[in-house]
């Protein structure tokens, strides 16, 4: 038996290594994707997008991997009852329970590598994402301005174009800047040239520009002022960037158990992950029996259909806590009973005869 365990728990391995480098680079793509327009925009600096993408990693391994080891034991044990194996395994002696415990010895160290992820790793990158994320909004325009392009500040209120930036982003040509102020009036300001000044002691920004003109006024209406200026210093002034919210995400484990509704939710959630991937594998396993010849893949559409409802019946219930509409006390744990019980009669139909 220790042979036919090495052989489908090598199989499911592989089968699981693949399935989940597949789905990562899928979703840190796209997700790179979004960080590549995001910087375009003006919102993070270029050089940051690596670390952005690394900070989110954890939590991106922590989702793939309960959906990726659902698809691997599906598609292992589909093609050992299609290609008849699991009837041979039967006939060699490897009863229901000995079969159950090669997934086990599988099914934990990968649930309790999700579990480490979802207690310990994932909040720190989560609060270090969350403050690279506020230093990049709040470091200086130059290292988001990109040359021909228009970019928005403090929320859409101030609009800066620059034809040309130096090599070190600290110095502007061909500058125009447009500021909303309150009553509809705007500030518009053309320049040769600008640079970036830090007041030493209030340690404020500004952007200093040279031999250009200024223009306030509201649009529509006469009586704009001009001035013609060789050297003017514009405070670049900046919305509140956080709230008193703080994101449950980004709350360490040990902290989050208290009266807050989100935190609560939160802690609900990161203990249902690695449930999740255990019950879900279970299910697999039941889910997996196809009829000789059927190919393994015959059961991956109502396996898919099964986990999405597990997946979204706990997201649903996360969000009830957090919205205090489910007690606390009840948790996500009707979900995991659920599953639970629907996986013992899938696991028995998978011995039972054709």
């Amino acid at each position: 038996m220790v042979v036919a365990f090495r052989y489908v728990g090598r199989e499911l391995v592989l089968v699981f290594a693949v399935t989940f480098a597949t789905l990562l680079a899928v979703a840190l793509g796209g997700r790179f994707i979004g960080y590549l327009q995001d910087a375009a925009l003006g919102r993070y600096s270029a050089d940051a997008l690596l670390t952005l993408i690394s900070l989110r990693l954890p939590e991106f391994v922590q989702m793939t991997v309960p959906f990726a080891f659902f698809v691997a034991v599906l598609l292992t044990w589909g093609r050992l009852h299609a290609e008849r194996e699991f009837a041979v395994l039967l006939g060699g002696g490897a009863r229901p329970r000995r079969m159950l415990g090669w997934l086990v010895a599988v099914a934990l160290p990968v649930g309790a590598v999700v579990g480490c992820l979802s207690f310990a790793v994932t909040p720190g990158a989560a609060k270090a994402f969350s403050d690279l994320a506020r230093a990049q909004r709040v470091s200086s325009e130059f290292e988001a301005i990109t040359p021909g392009t228009f970019h928005d500040f403090d929320l859409a209120r101030r609009v800066t174009y620059a034809r040309e930036v130096s090599a070190d982003r600290q110095r502007l040509v061909d500058v125009f800047t447009d500021e909303r102020r309150s009553g509809g009036v705007h500030v518009a300001v053309w320049a040769e040239a600008g640079s970036h000044y830090v007041a030493a002691g209030t340690g404020s920004r500004f952007l200093v520009l040279e031999n250009g003109t200024r223009y306030e006024g509201a649009p529509g209406l006469g009586g704009f002022r001009v001035v013609a200026f060789d050297r003017l210093g514009q405070r670049v002034e900046r919305s509140p960037l956080s709230s008193s919210r703080i994101d449950p995400r980004t709350v360490p484990t040990a902290e989050l158990p208290g009266g807050d509704p989100e935190h609560v939710a939160e802690l609900h959630w990161r203990v249902a992950l690695p449930l999740v991937t255990v019950i879900g594998a279970f299910c697999a396993f039941g889910m997996a029996r196809v009829r000789p010849r059927a190919g393994r893949f015959a059961r991956i559409v109502p396996g898919v259909v099964l986990f999405a409802a597990y997946y979204l019946g706990c997201v649903a219930l996360q969000s009830a806590i957090a919205d205090g509409l489910v007690p606390p006390a009840v948790g996500l744990w009707p979900m995991h009973l659920l599953m639970a019980l629907a996986a013992v009669p899938l696991v028995r139909r998978a011995y039972r005869p054709l």
